[in-house]
């Protein structure tokens, strides 16, 4: 069978999305030796897709496509044609909430990772709230298998798009078991402190500087109140890069009154993220809406406690592993985080929990039953 793999969508490395299609393309081989995989990206993103196997076959787009107006009217076309031309027997398209195509020549399986629109509707700016609430659930019908990566957002799907059920599959996120584990904190605390300047006991949120979906603001607030409440000397590491309404979440921050204890490191590298872990004394996430939340099990497989949303998908993925808060309640948020940092039992409860609860999710595992799906539907001959 002959596979291709779209790439678009994913933010070039720098998202959940574009961490599950790494995470695919590094086990796709393995899982199914008996398929062909080809790899369509930018030139640019060889090293974030495909560097670790140079058997891959890969396919580079024009610079032109990187507009989405211009990609999403590609996929409708170009993606089509290109199909056809190459008789690949099945397309997988894992940033399927962002690029659909309408009509293709082979079977596609696609993964919708979430409908945050749904829940947080001020996400989106007008058009794209428009093409999420009224294009994407109609281009979604057309896909011969919709994967996703909560019972969550398979719930939320099935409702908006009333797509029937036996079409969507949920094939849980994973966690690099390799990459994030348990080390040494003292050590991790001193890699922090020379390449962030953080050099006193931290609470770390890992998230793109997206306002309001990611929450940052209500979490500054948050901090406020602890700091005001508390002599505890923790600072405040936001991780990610700026996005949407970033300059929001900054004002935010120089006037709550502890900016000082408020750091921002901006893009962090892959090979950072594992220090950053080890070296929090908690993990934040307060996000208002997740369609799985990889970061949180990222934490708790380093031994990390969590304290995170009670909402959306969060509370099923992170079970009773995890201190939960209500997002919109910044005096909650702020109790339940200080409840974290100065009761070692509950502490440790979340650590010993998060960890057994972390060895749910394997990549491997995911990886396995999409290629597992590509098998059952790839003898689909007819376009969708």
């Amino acid at each position: 069978m002959r596979v291709l793999v779209t790439t678009f969508g994913g933010d070039g490395g720098k998202s959940g999305v574009s961490q599950y299609i790494i995470q695919f393309l590094r086990h796709c081989r393995a899982c199914a030796p008996d398929m062909v995989f080809d790899v369509i990206l930018y030139e640019d993103e060889k090293s974030v897709y495909t560097a670790h196997d140079p058997e891959f076959k890969t396919i580079c787009q024009a610079e032109w496509l990187r507009s989405a107006a211009v990609n999403i009217f590609w996929h409708q076309w170009g993606l089509p044609g290109l199909c056809r031309r190459n008789k690949y027997d099945l397309v997988f398209i894992p940033g399927g909430n962002r690029r659909l195509p309408y009509r293709m020549p082979c079977p596609t399986v696609v993964t919708c990772h979430d409908l945050g629109i749904i829940h947080v509707p001020d996400k989106y700016d007008a058009i794209h709230a428009f093409y999420n609430l009224r294009v994407l659930p109609r281009l979604l019908r057309r896909q011969t298998r919709i994967l996703t990566v909560s019972e969550t957002s398979k719930q939320d799907i099935v409702s908006f798009t009333e797509i029937p059920e036996e079409r969507v599959t949920v094939t849980l996120n994973g966690v690099d078991h390799e990459t994030y584990q348990p080390g040494d904190a003292e050590e991790a605390r001193t890699l922090v402190a020379k390449n962030y300047g953080v050099d006193t006991p931290y609470l770390l949120y890992i998230a793109r500087i997206d306002h309001p979906g990611k929450n940052h603001i209500r979490l500054i607030e948050a901090f406020a109140k602890l700091k005001e409440r508390t002599s505890l000397p923790h600072t405040l590491v936001l991780a990610g890069s700026d996005w949407s309404r970033a300059d929001e979440v900054h004002q935010a921050a120089e006037s709550c009154g502890c900016a000082d204890n408020i750091v921002f490191t901006g893009f962090a590298p892959s090979e950072d993220l594992p220090a950053l872990y080890r070296g929090a004394a908690l993990f934040v996430f307060p996000s208002l809406f997740e369609g799985f939340g990889i970061p949180v099990v990222e934490a708790m497989n380093c031994g990390i406690p969590v304290a995170c949303a009670n909402i959306s998908c969060l509370p099923e993925i992170v079970g009773d592993a995890a201190v939960l808060f209500d997002p919109y309640d910044t005096d909650i948020m702020s109790e339940r985080i200080e409840e974290v940092l100065t009761d070692d039992d509950l502490r440790a409860r979340c650590v010993s929990r998060g960890m057994k609860r972390a060895k749910r999710y394997n990549w491997r595992d995911t990886v396995q039953q999409t290629v597992d799906i590509f098998r059952e539907v790839g003898g689909n001959e007819n376009s969708n």
